[in-house]
């Protein structure tokens, strides 16, 4: 029995270390399997972070790009030495005068109508005047007799003068008849002078043109009362030619305007014609109440196709220092002042006080504070601060062409 379960166990023995091998290489797979499952998730888990730090750095650099502001840039343009300015203008008669009477009567007869062409001394209107007259005549009867009375008075001095000199009469009787003599000179002057007085109220019967001028209003007729001293004038006479017209150049280009400077003036009435003119006076102030210099053009009408009073476009040009041209839409608005951006050669933004000359419309003209090279922000954004990296984009074409145009203001209602 022993022997038999010997030869069990041996027998038994080969079996568990066959088991125990199989068991061996089972658990060497298992090993194999989680090694080779812990390297999987190590590889998948380095491709994620990769993957994701590549996403954040892309999402990063968008980020930063989509926060860049977009800018557009132009640089200065040199000032040409005139500029041309175009104003509202109000023509006006070079001469203009209303025709008074300067007696009292009855109209009759006038020789002008309005637009009719009068030179200088032409009789306008002849005044009927009965009661000058007799006042006239009354006048010269008093002359007359006073006149009567001092060669009395006279012929009688020089006789007492004789008989003094001959001791006939006394001293006083001779004083008697000098003073008489200068009383009776004083009442002849003051007769003559009345005399004169009514005589030139006679003569305004006459109503003559002071120059030479055309009639642009008759305010009477054939058989009205005229009133001296009324206040309503008879006619109204003007010289257009050469013809006024009167501009008001605003204060930042009244020191620009020039004396003996040309001018060119357009009228509705006449599309597509200018007619030239000279800047012949200002009045070398400024009006405080529209902060503009009044100026006065001349413009030659000798054929009188131009009429007083119109409304007329004043193109000037006129002179400034020697300056830089910036769009009006880059100008900053800041709590210190007027400023621009300008992009440094890094990108970045710096906000640089400007001071502005002349404000041409579409332009500005900076006198200080920027350089002919400054890259200037236009359009700029209220965002836009100091040190702000920022990205470049160049004007389109039409814009470079436009900024390179002359400069040209137009006229704006109230000036």
């Amino acid at each position: 029995m022993d022997g038999s379960i010997l030869e069990i166990e041996k027998s038994a023995q080969p079996k568990s270390s066959a088991d125990q091998r199989s068991k061996a290489r089972h658990s060497g797979v298992i090993k194999l399997i989680i090694v080779v499952f812990l390297a999987g998730l190590a590889v998948l888990a380095l491709m994620g972070i990769t993957s994701r730090s590549a996403s954040t750095a892309a999402l990063q650099q968008e980020t930063n790009q989509a926060a860049e502001l977009t800018v557009a840039v132009v640089t200065p343009e040199k000032a040409p030495a005139t500029v041309s300015v175009d104003l509202p203008g109000q023509t006006q008669a070079y001469i203009e005068a209303p025709i008074f009477a300067q007696t009292t009567g009855y109209l009759k007869k006038w020789y002008f109508d309005i637009g009719a062409k009068v030179k200088a001394g032409d009789v306008l209107a002849e005044i009927d005047t009965p009661q000058v007259d007799q006042d006239l005549n009354q006048a010269k009867a008093n002359l007359r007799q006073a006149q009567a009375a001092l060669d009395l008075s006279l012929v009688t001095y020089k006789r007492d003068q004789d008989l003094l000199d001959r001791k006939v009469i006394a001293q006083q009787d001779f004083d008697t008849a000098s003073s008489d003599l200068h009383s009776k000179q004083a009442t002849v002057n003051a007769n003559a002078a009345a005399v004169s007085r009514l005589q030139a109220l006679e003569d305004f019967k006459i109503v003559k043109a002071p120059f030479d001028g055309t009639v642009t209003r008759r305010n009477t007729d054939i058989g009205q009362i005229v009133n001296s001293g009324s206040g309503t004038p008879l006619f109204d006479v003007a010289q257009v030619s050469p013809l006024r017209i009167y501009v008001n150049v605003p204060e930042a280009m009244a020191g620009y305007v020039r004396v003996g400077g040309p001018a060119n003036v357009t009228f509705n009435e006449f599309p597509g014609e200018k007619f030239s003119g000279q800047v012949v006076r200002t009045s070398q102030a400024i009006d405080p109440a529209s902060r503009t210099l009044l100026t006065e053009v001349d413009v030659a009408n000798d054929s009188g196709q131009l009429f007083p009073g119109a409304y007329s476009p004043v193109h000037l040009e006129t002179e400034g220092p020697a300056s830089l041209l910036v769009p009006s839409s880059s100008l900053l608005f800041r709590s210190e002042g007027a400023s621009v951006g300008v992009v440094g050669p890094d990108n970045r933004v710096h906000l640089k006080k400007i001071k502005i000359g002349r404000d041409l419309g579409g332009k500005l003209e900076i006198v200080n504070g920027i350089s002919p090279t400054d890259r200037i922000v236009v359009n700029p954004a209220d965002s836009l601060a100091e040190g702000m990296v920022v990205h470049m984009q160049e004007p389109k074409a039409k814009e470079s062409r436009r900024l390179s145009e002359t400069v040209t203001t137009k006229p704006t209602s109230g000036g």
